[in-house]
């Protein structure tokens, strides 16, 4: 079981408060997992996300040429949070890469959460909508760079939808 002390000691979480520390605590089930195990798998099905508490993951997605790697993450990351807030299926596969302890989060009780305004769900919400900022500029960086389009001229006459 992940204790408060465990939690603290994550740089990502330090902004949360003891109070919502422990409704993250009582609402989470402690997961572990060793090096290698996948933690949710590209098509399944999207019911709950992940509080990364030690270890890292990749998160790896299938193409025509193989697996491609999309992000490591460390301890304090949220991954599968799209699954809070997105009904569809895993965009990704979620990969330990060493031992990992993560807090997972089911759908539903993040919605009975919401539903009662806890504040940990309102910066836990906060939290996703950031992380999806991230990933969308993540994604706009990687794309002009593929294209080729590295001369602010260039960039200027793109599509609006990917500028940041």
């Amino acid at each position: 079981m992940t204790t408060l002390v465990e939690l603290r000691a994550v740089d990502a979480l330090r902004e949360f408060t003891d109070r919502d520390l422990e409704v993250l605590l009582g609402a989470a089930t402690t997961r572990r997992f060793p090096a290698g195990a996948a933690l949710m798998e590209e098509g399944g099905a999207a019911v709950s996300c992940f509080v990364l508490v030690a270890g890292e993951v990749e998160v790896v997605r299938a193409s025509p040429e193989g697996s491609r790697v999309l992000a490591l993450q460390g301890a304090g990351a949220v991954v599968g949070h799209m699954a809070l807030v997105d009904r569809t299926p895993r965009s990704a596969t979620v990969r330990a890469l060493t031992p990992v302890t993560a807090l997972e989060l089911p759908r539903d009780v993040f919605e009975r959460l919401l539903e009662a305004c806890s504040p940990l769900a309102i910066r836990f919400q906060e939290q996703i909508a950031l992380a999806g900022i991230r990933q969308l500029r993540r994604a706009t960086a990687r794309l002009v760079e593929v294209a080729g389009a590295q001369d602010p001229a260039q960039i200027a006459r793109a599509p609006e939808a990917l500028r940041d």
